[in-house]
């Protein structure tokens, strides 16, 4: 917490512990906490109560946790992340507002990679037709591990319109990045539906508009159709795009060039004395969209 006088000192509360523990909703307790014990306090200049800001700040909650958490077999919702919750307090201990910082995203939950098969693999090697996918290489989600809720809450908290929209079909299998290693995604055990409208809800108590909303929920789709765009070995043994469908629905929905995305997938820039030349993977060696970027 940081205090408006210099003559104050600065506190801290350290919430930490192994998967399951409890911190987060220990956090939430805390911040509660806080504003219950500073509910009479109205700092000089200030519209809204201690009472209010606190409130506010735990209401948050739910728009970090469905960015930054996710169903673990340990855990239903587990925080993949950091945070750091700087709270400013007055003199008379009112809290004036926060800041809140995270750090250490578990990024790699994101995705799952599939490789190609090479055009003429080892002789010791497992035989897969040209253009197949190869296990992935960095490994599915286990069985009842899953990417963060944000994903699972868009596929199945839109409105209609809205779905159309986006182009977000209400299956999740249908999607690679939701899918868990068993080829199915993992049954949910969270209220994927009213967490949207939730999340929806505080977007809009800290003042975050429809046009934004759908703005982000726009690229949050456009990121998923991303997953299911396949790479293959072409005839030149260069990476090519093999569903074009999925090519065409992302570089929509992230207003991108379509040819700029296919080119980000299947070639690197190489940067030699001053100049850049861009250059195709060979097959085997291509990035697929769970690694570009």
């Amino acid at each position: 917490m940081r205090p408006e006088s210099l003559y104050l000192l600065w506190q801290a509360i350290i919430v930490s512990g192994p998967s399951g523990a409890g911190k987060t909703e220990t956090c939430k307790l805390v911040l509660r906490h806080l504003a219950y014990v500073t509910k009479d306090s109205l700092a000089q200049g200030s519209s809204k109560s201690s009472m209010e800001l606190g409130e506010l700040l735990v209401r948050t909650n739910p728009l970090l946790e469905a960015f930054g958490n996710a169903e673990t077999t340990l855990n239903k919702n587990s925080s993949r992340f950091g945070k750091f919750t700087q709270i400013h307090v007055s003199r008379r201990g009112a809290i004036l507002g926060a800041s809140i910082q995270t750090y250490l995203l578990e990024s790699t939950r994101v995705v799952q990679v599939p490789l190609i098969a090479p055009a003429h693999p080892p002789a010791l090697s497992r035989r897969v037709p040209l253009g197949h996918p190869l296990p992935s290489r960095t490994g599915q989600h286990a069985v009842n591990e899953c990417t963060y809720h944000i994903n699972y809450q868009l596929v199945t908290g839109l409105a209609a319109g809205d779905r159309q929209k986006l182009l977000v079909d209400a299956d999740a299998n249908k999607y690679s990045y939701l899918r868990s290693s068993s080829g199915k995604a993992t049954g949910r055990r969270g209220r994927d539906e009213a967490d949207f409208q939730e999340v929806c809800q505080v977007f809009k108590s800290i003042g975050v508009g429809t046009d934004l909303q759908f703005a982000l929920f726009q690229t949050m789709s456009g990121l998923i159709h991303l997953g299911n765009i396949t790479l293959a070995e072409g005839s030149n043994s260069e990476t090519v795009v093999t569903n074009t469908t999925e090519l065409k629905n992302s570089s929509k929905l992230l207003c991108t060039h379509e040819a700029l995305l296919q080119q980000g997938l299947t070639s690197r820039t190489m940067k030699l004395k001053g100049s850049e030349m861009q250059a195709r993977w060979a097959g085997g060696a291509g990035l697929t969209p769970g690694t570009a970027g």
